[in-house]
């Protein structure tokens, strides 16, 4: 198996520095470029194609987002990760809307951001356990109702259903429900097919609206 290959973005040497230690240090990942501001994330991506950029928000020259919607222009098949200090609901959405697949603080534990990374390569799209109601609560305000069907799921179906709308990745989930990673993914493919969703972002918003959580 290939080492996933990752961009890592940000204006501070220091915290950017480390950020490349604890990826380095993984057996499966790689670090193929740095950069310090969005202008130089785009050339990277253009000259190294890294499977994933761990992208800062705010940066001199060209931010975050600006840098994650031009860089997918140019390399739709790369990921981005964004890692920020901003909490803020306008910084998550435009992340979002420019095309991040994932939206984590910069105080995530090491070991989050390492799993993470695979998730996101994976497929998955990753929020902060702080941030993803805020998503769930402005997906819900922009989108039709998904229909709800009498369906019947399991004890353990709706357990895993309430623990990814609350932005919990299968990783977690397995690791929160002492089961395989597997297991975990078996159980989610099972709710997708009952609950007839296509992913896991629609399941997160059908368990928000079932709870008529505030803006859903």
């Amino acid at each position: 198996m290939e080492a996933i290959t990752v961009l890592v973005v940000d204006d501070h040497s220091l915290f950017r520095r480390g950020v490349v230690a604890v990826v380095s240090a993984q057996p499966s990942m790689k670090v193929v470029a740095e950069a310090t501001n969005g202008r130089q994330a785009v050339e990277a991506v253009k000259e190294f194609r890294p499977n994933i950029v761990l992208m800062d928000l705010n940066m001199p020259e060209m931010g975050g987002v600006e840098a994650t919607r031009l860089l997918l222009k140019e390399a739709p098949e790369t990921n981005v990760l964004i890692l920020t200090i901003s909490d803020k609901d306008a910084d998550l959405f435009q992340a979002i809307k420019a095309g991040a697949k994932g939206y984590l603080l910069k105080d995530t534990d090491p070991a989050e951001l390492v799993n993470a990374i695979t998730s996101v390569v994976q497929g998955e799209v990753i929020i902060s356990s702080v941030m993803a109601p805020k998503l769930l609560s402005e997906i819900g305000t922009t989108l039709e109702p998904i229909e709800k069907e009498a369906v019947l799921l399991t004890p353990r179906e709706t357990e895993i259903l309430q623990l990814i709308a609350e932005g919990l990745t299968d990783r977690e989930i397995a690791e929160r429900l002492f089961i395989s990673l597997n297991t975990a993914k078996s159980h989610l493919k099972n709710i997708l097919a009952k609950l007839h969703l296509k992913s896991r972002t629609q399941a997160a918003i059908y368990e928000a609206q079932s709870r008529n959580i505030p803006g859903s």
